[in-house]
């Protein structure tokens, strides 16, 4: 359907916590952790908070699902990410979206996740809506959400403090009409 731009291929398995200490060593800094993460994790309890996160997933899967990102050939952890589903309104919310081990950054890796995380929310729980929040200096992450379909739906304006400064957040979503479309 959407056209990959890597050779390696990326698969979603279950997040178990045995991948928490991974994606610790891979948050290397609160500012680091803020725009892969947003403001709730914060690095001196953030095993804790992937725990509970981990911990409510499977005892409400209705509502929250943790993925971790595999490398197919080798099954080796490189990623993290997260879809929220609200299913009174036929919507879910991508978050947390990580591309752990820097070499595999740039590769095309965090528009597989996304592809897999829309054929999961289209396809399998026929959802309605997909929406995730990026930082407006993320222009990496903006340029792939928006070659797997997703439209920019405003701008919230210096919503996020870290240290000192204000960073902006654009919403961004993606129909499944626009989805099937692609």
């Amino acid at each position: 359907m959407l056209k990959i731009e890597s050779n390696m291929k990326i698969k979603l398995r279950n997040f178990s916590e045995l991948d928490i200490e991974q994606i610790y060593s891979w948050s290397k800094n609160e500012e680091f952790l803020l725009i892969w993460a947003g403001p709730l994790y914060k690095m001196d309890s953030l095993k804790d908070q992937l725990k509970n996160d981990l911990e409510y997933a499977s005892t409400h899967p209705e509502r929250l699902k943790i993925f971790s990102v595999i490398d197919s050939d080798n099954s080796d952890l490189i990623g993290h990410c997260q879809l929220t589903i609200d299913q009174s309104n036929e919507s879910a919310h991508i978050s947390r979206i990580l591309v752990g081990n820097e070499n595999f950054r740039g590769k095309g890796i965090g528009r597989q996740i996304i592809t897999n995380l829309l054929e999961i929310t289209f396809l399998k729980l026929n959802l309605n809506r997909v929406t995730l929040n990026v930082y407006d200096f993320n222009v990496t992450a903006i340029d792939c959400y928006k070659k797997a379909g997703f439209k920019k739906e405003g701008l919230l304006r210096e919503n996020t403090k870290f240290k000192g400064a204000f960073w902006s957040t654009i919403p961004m979503a993606i129909l499944k009409s626009e989805y099937q479309n692609l």
